[in-house]
C-alpha cells in the first residue's frame, strides 16, 4: 500500500470515530421499563451508609470492614437495624471487646523496624485512657461485664490454632488502672481435684461472669483443650470438661457457647456447641454446616454471633442456639462484635 494510500485510510478512519463519538453523545435514548431483578441482592455486597451521630443503645460495636478510609475502625451499629447505617468511630482495631463503659481494642503498628501490638483501653467517647503492651499478635478479647477486666490473648508463635507447635500468653488486664493483672499460666490449676500443671500449657479464649471475678477459659495441654473456670482473685482455675474452645458466657450465665475441632472429609475445622453448666447437656449447632474459627459474641441469651470470611474481607452472622435454625447474615462487612444492651 502507498503512503498516500495509507493517510487516506487514517483520514477515513479518524472521521468514522468522530461520527460514531457525535451521534453517542448527541442522541439519548428515552428510559423504557426496567428490567425484572433477576434476583435480590446480596447484602454483604452492599456498603452501609454511615450515621451522624453515636446511636442509643442497644447497639453492637464491630470492626467494620467497609472498603474506604475508614477500613478497620470501630463502628457502632444499632441492634434493630442490622444491615442498616453505622457510626464510625476515630479508633482502629484488630478486634474489640467493651461492657460498661470500658472497651479494649487491639492494635499493631510500627516500633522502629519492628511490629509492636498494644491493648488500647478505651472510654464510652472512645478516648484511649491507657495503653497495654502485648507481646504477640492479637487473637482474642473480652471486656467483663462490669467493664472492671479484660482477657487477653496473643499468639507468640504462630497465627492459627491449627498449626502445630503454636504458643499463646492470655493475659488478665485492670481496666480501671490500665495495668496487668497477671498470665494466666501463673495461675494455681487443678484437674479432678489435684495440681494440675504441665510445660506445655497454653490459655485462650477468656469470657467472664457478672461481677467480673469468675471466668471462663481455653487450657490446652497434651493435645487436650480443657474448659477451666477461674477465680482472678484467688488466682486459680480448675477444670470442669474437655474438648472446648473459644467459650463465651451466656448473658444469664448459664451457658457456655464454644467451637469444637473436627477433621473429616471436609479437612480441619471447628462447628460450634452450647454447653448448659448445671447439668453439662451439649448441644451442636448443628444448622451451621461452615467451619467457624471464633469466639462467638451472644446476641441475646437465645442467640450466637460470629464472623466467616467473605469476598470482601467477613461479615457476621447469627444463629438460635437450638441446634435446627439456619443461621444468617446479620451485620455485613464487619468482625468482632460486642454487644451493648
Amino acid at each position: 500500500m502507498s503512503g498516500r494510500v495509507r493517510a487516506f485510510v487514517a483520514v477515513l478512519g479518524v472521521a468514522m470515530t468522530l461520527v460514531a463519538s457525535y451521534a453517542w453523545f448527541t442522541w439519548s435514548p428515552s428510559p423504557g421499563p426496567a428490567a425484572p431483578a433477576t434476583s435480590a441482592p446480596d447484602p454483604s455486597e452492599t456498603v452501609p451508609a454511615r450515621l451522624a451521630a453515636m446511636p442509643s443503645p442497644p447497639f453492637a460495636m464491630v470492626r467494620s470492614l467497609i472498603a474506604d478510609d475508614t477500613h478497620g475502625r470501630i463502628g457502632v451499629i444499632p441492634l434493630a437495624a442490622p444491615a442498616g447505617p453505622r457510626f464510625i468511630t476515630k479508633l482502629a482495631c484488630e478486634r474489640l471487646s467493651y461492657a460498661s463503659g470500658h472497651g479494649v481494642c487491639l492494635t499493631l503498628g510500627a516500633d522502629g523496624m519492628r511490629t509492636s501490638y498494644t491493648a488500647e483501653i478505651f472510654d464510652s467517647s472512645f478516648e484511649v485512657r491507657g495503653r497495654v503492651p502485648l507481646t504477640g499478635v492479637p487473637s482474642r478479647v473480652r471486656v467483663s461485664p462490669d467493664g472492671r477486666r479484660a482477657g487477653v490473648t496473643v499468639f507468640e508463635e504462630g497465627h492459627s490454632y491449627a498449626e502445630q507447635g503454636y504458643s499463646t500468653r492470655t493475659t488478665l488486664i485492670d481496666t480501671l488502672g490500665a495495668g496487668t493483672i497477671g498470665d494466666l499460666e501463673s495461675f494455681a490449676v487443678t484437674r479432678d481435684g489435684r495440681p494440675f500443671r504441665e510445660v506445655d500449657f497454653n490459655f485462650w479464649g477468656v469470657t467472664f461472669a457478672k461481677g467480673g471475678n469468675r471466668f471462663y477459659a481455653t487450657l490446652a495441654s497434651g493435645g487436650v483443650k480443657y474448659l477451666v473456670e477461674g477465680d482472678v482473685d484467688a488466682r486459680a482455675a480448675r477444670v470442669v470438661a474437655r474438648d472446648v474452645e473459644c467459650p463465651s458466657l451466656s448473658p444469664d450465665n448459664r451457658r457456655v457457647a464454644y467451637k469444637q475441632a473436627y477433621t473429616d472429609a471436609r479437612g480441619m475445622g471447628w462447628t460450634l456447641h452450647v454447653l448448659e453448666l448445671a447439668t453439662m447437656s451439649d448441644t451442636t449447632l448443628g444448622a451451621e454446616t461452615r467451619s467457624v474459627d471464633d469466639q462467638v459474641e451472644w446476641l441475646d441469651d437465645g442467640h450466637v454471633m460470629y464472623h466467616l470470611p467473605s469476598s470482601r474481607g467477613a461479615d457476621i452472622w447469627v444463629m438460635s442456639t437450638d441446634g435446627t435454625t439456619p443461621p444468617r447474615l446479620h451485620f455485613p462487612l464487619a468482625y468482632s462484635p460486642a454487644v451493648v444492651r
